[in-house]
């Protein structure tokens, strides 16, 4: 299963399209995006034990790229979808560069085909997608184009993958972690909850497994109920697990990307129960559930996308598939959306050194949390 859940937004935007592909672009210095930090960046290390590295945003640059594209997932370009973050990571990486970036909105399979494909036969030094549905159309191109580079979003590569193409995904655990944490420190029943995909999904298994971790870490009293929908994209089902989980005494609820995630957030806020969310801002998604929404802990598709791209026209040799940590940045918190139990700020930023000096890790280092894109 892909690390790129299609949102409930996604048929909403497809609707509101009337065009085969939509393009925006940039020319760097042109239309710079909004003012970064001047100091050196820490990304996360592309070796096994995730220890963060710092280079310098203007290192002289090893690879020269003078335009980059960034396609989106099909019909995906609202406010807080991780199309959305990516184009800011890709922005921010074209103006530090000096490079010219393009953002191709497609609304089909074919366009987003032909989007690959019109990338790289109009010179474009680096190509990102996002999710899984570009995967075959980067393989083929790649195979026959070995000076463009190529970052899937979400995607784990497989072994044997023409070497120009890189997945970048992040760490479900630390960010289930972090929501164990939030939820147990949060709840005032002592019970809270999680609604994943299914008992044999990776991602589901990565965020359960942190999510335990980080609640005994908080209380270790609190009780942790995992419940499935067996299905990724059901609102109803959402709805139906939720509530099952809020009538058998949780009182906080964890929900996965996805549209049976917006159905469990909004059971869960119906019957007052307190949401903590995964994935892309759901106050900006879902604003309807702000009332309930306690924080999002966030995967950074801006600070993934940025800083691939540095590292690899710095000439940092990059591993088949990143994963994005709390170390480098990937992996975050947004604002708090209620207020903050006693005590809690402080422990929080104890959580969130340790996880920024690891190893060793506060939970299991996580399994693949996709199938890899398979090999032309």
């Amino acid at each position: 299963m892909s690390r790129i859940r299609q949102p409930a937004w996604t048929a909403s935007v497809l609707l509101s399209l009337v065009a085969a592909v939509t393009l925006v672009a940039g020319c760097g210095p042109s239309n710079p995006p909004a003012p970064t930090p001047s100091g050196p960046i820490v990304v996360p290390s592309l070796s096994s034990d995730t220890t963060p590295t710092a280079v310098p945003p203007t290192a002289a640059p090893t690879n020269a790229v003078a335009s980059i594209v960034l396609i989106s997932a099909v019909g995906e370009s609202g406010a807080g979808t991780p199309s959305q973050l990516a184009w800011q990571g890709v922005q921010d990486a074209a103006g530090r560069l000096g490079a010219k970036s393009a953002l191709v909105v497609p609304v089909s399979m074919a366009a987003l085909t032909a989007a690959v494909d019109s990338a790289v036969a109009g010179g474009a030094g680096v190509v990102v997608s996002v999710g899984p549905e570009a995967a075959q159309a980067v393989l083929g191109a790649a195979a026959g184009h070995a000076a463009t580079q190529f970052f899937e979003l979400g995607e784990t590569i497989a072994a044997g993958a023409p070497p120009n193409v890189h997945g970048l995904v992040f760490d479900d655990a630390e960010a289930g972690y972090l929501a164990g944490f939030v939820a147990g420190s949060f709840t005032a029943k002592g019970t809270i909850g999680m609604v994943g995909v299914s008992g044999t999904d990776a991602a589901t298994a990565n965020y359960a497994s942190g999510y335990r971790n980080g609640a005994a870490e908080a209380n270790a009293a609190v009780q942790v109920r995992v419940a499935y929908a067996n299905r990724a994209n059901d609102t109803a089902t959402g709805r139906a697990v939720a509530g099952g989980l809020v009538k058998a005494g949780a009182d906080v609820v964890l929900a996965m990307a996805g549209f049976t995630g917006a159905g469990a957030m909004r059971q869960a806020c119906a019957l007052k129960a307190g949401v903590v969310a995964l994935d892309t801002d759901a106050s900006l998604v879902f604003p309807d559930v702000r009332p309930c929404l306690i924080v999002t802990v966030l995967d950074r598709y801006d600070v993934a996308a940025r800083e691939a791209i540095l590292r690899y026209v710095a000439g940092d040799a990059l591993p088949a598939t990143v994963m994005f940590d709390v170390a480098g940045g990937g992996v975050a918190l947004s604002d708090f959306g209620k207020p903050m139990p006693a005590g809690f700020a402080e422990r929080l930023a104890g959580v969130l050194a340790a996880l920024r000096n690891g190893p060793p890790r506060p939970t299991a280092a996580p399994s693949p949390t996709a199938a890899p894109t398979p090999t032309a």
